[in-house]
C-alpha cells in the first residue's frame, strides 16, 4: 500500500511538474503575440506585485504571458484549439494543490487520459471565445 502512494504521488508530481512546462512553453510559444497596449490600467483588485507584472481588466484581474512563475497572472495567454489567441483562468488551468498526499492520489485516478477542456477567454475574462486543451491532443 505504501509503495502504491508513493507511486501515485510520484504520478501527480510528474503531472504537475508537466503542466507546469506546458504553461512556461505555451508563454513563449505565443509571446510575439502578447498584448502591450494595457500596462497602465492599475486597479486596486490585483496585487501590487502583479499591477506592476501584467495589465489589469476592468474586474480587477491581470493577464497576459506569464513573467515569472511565481506571480502567473489570473488570466494566462493560450492559443485555442481553433487557433485563435486568447486566455484561460490559471485557477481552471492548475486547479487546487492537494493537502495529502491521498488527495493527490485520488485526484491521479479522476484525471481522463484525454485530457480535459476549458474555455478560452477574452482579456476581459468574461467573454468566451474559445476552447483549450489541456493534456493529450
Amino acid at each position: 500500500m505504501k509503495g502504491w502512494i508513493s507511486l501515485n504521488l510520484k504520478r501527480f508530481i510528474a503531472a504537475a511538474f508537466s503542466v507546469s512546462v506546458a504553461v512556461i512553453t505555451l508563454a513563449f510559444y505565443v509571446s510575439e503575440h502578447a498584448r502591450s497596449d494595457s500596462f497602465n490600467n492599475n486597479t486596486v483588485h490585483a496585487s501590487g506585485e502583479a499591477q506592476t507584472l501584467y495589465p489589469v481588466n476592468e474586474a480587477g484581474e491581470t493577464y497576459g504571458k506569464p513573467v515569472d512563475s511565481i506571480h502567473p497572472p489570473d488570466l494566462i495567454m493560450a492559443q485555442g484549439t481553433d487557433g485563435k489567441l486568447g486566455y484561460v483562468r490559471s485557477s481552471e488551468l492548475i486547479g487546487d494543490d492537494p493537502a495529502t498526499p491521498e488527495e493527490a492520489a485520488k485526484y491521479q485516478l479522476t484525471l481522463d487520459p484525454k485530457g480535459r477542456v476549458i474555455p478560452l477567454y477574452e482579456h476581459d475574462g468574461i467573454t468566451i471565445i474559445g476552447e483549450f486543451k489541456i493534456g493529450n491532443p
